[in-house]
């Protein structure tokens, strides 16, 4: 009989000690890791010249989106096409990028989490790459419903503008 209660009290042993390496584990985790948010970015062109030199893959924008860039005077043009999306997970505290012209690398955008702002917005530090160089850096706050719009630089007979935009933002815990 001691010796079933000996084998008991080890097998109990071991499954403590399992339990423990488990809530061990469990502590070990990457909270940096963890989503925020998610992000979107919409790369346009804007461009008074001819929209067939712009290729087959470039798409009508529609109307809403038209009416919301020719508000900005920079950013009036006789055509609007859309080239390409991305979304992406915001995570706490790692660099993530946005590649909206997929596959092509040529332009990118690089951002990372700087915390929310006091209004329920999410503060970013905002990089946009064009052929792996950094040209332009920004730390906006950005707000649900409410697209940060990017005047690019100049790019095959027109100009990017690029529509980053907080699709969601994870609830405070």
């Amino acid at each position: 009989m001691s010796q079933a209660l000996g084998i008991f009290m080890i097998f109990c042993l071991h499954l403590a000690l399992a339990a423990g390496s488990a809530d061990a584990q469990g502590v070990a985790k990457d909270e940096g890791k963890e989503s925020v948010g998610r992000l979107k970015a919409t790369l346009y062109i804007g461009t008074d010249g001819d929209v067939a030199k712009l290729g087959e893959k470039a798409a009508v924008v529609d109307e809403e989106t038209m009416v919301r860039l020719r508000r900005i005077g920079q950013m009036r043009f006789k055509h609007y096409r859309k080239l390409g999306e991305d979304t992406q997970s915001v995570f706490r505290s790692y660099e993530n990028w946005l590649t909206p012209l997929k596959p092509s690398e040529e332009i990118l955008l690089s951002f990372e989490s700087r915390g929310r702002s006091y209004d329920e917005g999410l503060r970013l530090d905002l990089e946009l790459w064009q052929h792996r160089r950094k040209v332009m850096k920004s730390d906006p706050v950005l707000h649900k419903g409410r697209p940060l719009l990017i005047l690019g630089p100049k790019w095959r007979g027109g100009t990017l503008i690029i529509a980053v935009e907080l699709i969601q933002i994870t609830t405070k815990k």
